[in-house]
C-alpha cells in the first residue's frame, strides 16, 4: 500500500512540475460592445464584449468579481460580474460578459443623469477593481482600471 501511494504522490509530483512553464501575460485589447439588457432605479443589467488574448497553453476561469462603474466619468456605483468565463488557451476571442451594477447607494439627480448617459448611442465606460481567475485551486486576483468610449446598442430596457 505505501508503495502504491509512494507511486501515486510521486507522479502527481511529477505532473505539476513538469507542466510549470513560463507564463505569458494575457492581453485585454479593451471593449468591443455593451448591450442593456435591463435598467431600472435599481440597477442596470448589461452584456458587454471584451477581446482578450491568452497566448498561453493554459485556459483559466475568470470569476464573479466586484468592480466600481463609472459612465462618462460619473460614478454609477458597484458592478458586479455575474458570470463564470473560460479563457481558452492560446487564443485571441471575443468573450460576453454578464455585469449588474447597484444604484441604490447613488442620489437621485446622479440617477436620472446616469440613465440618460445610458440611452445615448455612445458613453464612456470606465471600470476599477480587481478580477479573480484561476484554475483548479489555484486563484489570483488582478487589479484593472481602465475607460473607454464605446457603442451601446441593443437596449431592450423592461
Amino acid at each position: 500500500m505505501k508503495k502504491i501511494l509512494f507511486f501515486f504522490a510521486s507522479f502527481c509530483a511529477f505532473l505539476m512540475l513538469s507542466s510549470c512553464d513560463d507564463f505569458q501575460d494575457v492581453t485585454f485589447s479593451g471593449i468591443e460592445s455593451v448591450k442593456i439588457i435591463k435598467m431600472s432605479q435599481q440597477g442596470v443589467e448589461a452584456e458587454i464584449s471584451v477581446k482578450i488574448k491568452n497566448p498561453n497553453n493554459t485556459a483559466f476561469h475568470i470569476y464573479p468579481s466586484d468592480m466600481a462603474l463609472t459612465l462618462n466619468g460619473t460614478n454609477a456605483g458597484k458592478a458586479l460580474l455575474t458570470n463564470n468565463i473560460k479563457i481558452k488557451a492560446g487564443s485571441e476571442e471575443v468573450y460576453v460578459f454578464k455585469m449588474k451594477s447597484d444604484f441604490t447607494e447613488l442620489d437621485p439627480a446622479a440617477l436620472s443623469q446616469l440613465i440618460v448617459m445610458a440611452m445615448s448611442r455612445n458613453a464612456l465606460i470606465g471600470l476599477k477593481g480587481d478580477v479573480k481567475v484561476g484554475k483548479f485551486l489555484v486563484h489570483k486576483k488582478f487589479p484593472i482600471e481602465f475607460s473607454k468610449n464605446v457603442p451601446i446598442g441593443n437596449f431592450t430596457g423592461q
